[in-house]
């Protein structure tokens, strides 16, 4: 039997570099994929640093996605008077952003503003109304006043991932109707809340949020009116009012 040749031992230092390429290839990945992720959150940093401050406002006015209604044919039926509105914070908080921790403010008036969008909302529906503001006179032919009372009228944003967060809004009134052409007074809440998700808190995305609310409260109103019998149209519907109607 011939001797036997033992082979040398493997060394491991083969497996050691190997090792070594493979983490340094998985940190140039990090680096590369950590770039990339930077790149793209710096920016929104940016944008989202032009809303920061101690206050979020909500721009514009409160009014109806096809613009202020124009008055039907014929003698108004109602005189839609202020809404009353006691906000339940200070003057102008409408909602606060948990993301930044600041208070939303809107410079509006949302009793006057809620009763503007359903004096719109019924002229679209073709029902000649008019609009009764400051405490003036209501005509004296107009036989029905309505009314309402805003009990809430609010919009909040919470953060629900690293690029997503909730701009939740509720808008809740409620309206009455009284006058000689009604057997009893007439009351009826309607409360609408509506849900947007954005990478950050922005002062239109508030506003979308709670003027989204608002009209969809201002239509359901002028249907509700209608259906009691309230107010009947003079006209067909707007183009605006029967592309909402249910």
């Amino acid at each position: 039997m011939g001797p036997v040749e033992s082979s040398p031992a493997l060394s491991y230092s083969g497996k050691a570099a190997v090792g070594r390429h493979s983490a340094k290839f998985r940190g140039k990945a990090v680096i590369r994929n950590f770039s990339r992720l930077l790149a793209l959150f710096v920016p929104l940093m940016v944008l989202s640093s032009c809303a920061t401050g101690s206050r979020l406002y909500v721009p514009g006015d409160l009014s109806r996605p096809g613009g202020p209604a124009a008055t039907p044919p014929g003698a108004p039926q109602a005189a839609v008077m202020d809404f009353s509105y006691a906000s339940s914070g200070s003057p102008g908080v409408v909602g606060r952003d948990y993301d930044q921790v600041r208070e939303i403010m809107w410079k509006g008036d949302p009793g006057r503003a809620m009763a503007d969008l359903v004096a719109d909302a019924l002229m679209e529906k073709g029902v000649p109304v008019v609009r009764v503001r400051g405490g003036a006179d209501v005509p004296p032919a107009v036989p029905v006043r309505i009314s309402g009372s805003v009990h809430r009228f609010e919009v909040d944003a919470r953060r629900s991932g690293m690029l997503h967060v909730e701009m939740n809004a509720t808008v809740s009134v409620a309206v009455s109707a009284a006058g000689s052409t009604l057997s009893a007074p007439w009351v009826s809440t309607i409360t609408s809340s509506t849900s947007l998700g954005d990478a950050f808190v922005t002062p239109d995305g508030a506003r979308e949020a709670l003027f989204s609310a608002a009209n969809t409260v201002a239509s359901e109103a002028g249907r509700k009116l209608i259906e009691a019998g309230i107010v009947s149209p003079s006209s067909p519907p707007s183009k605006e009012a029967a592309g909402t109607s249910r």
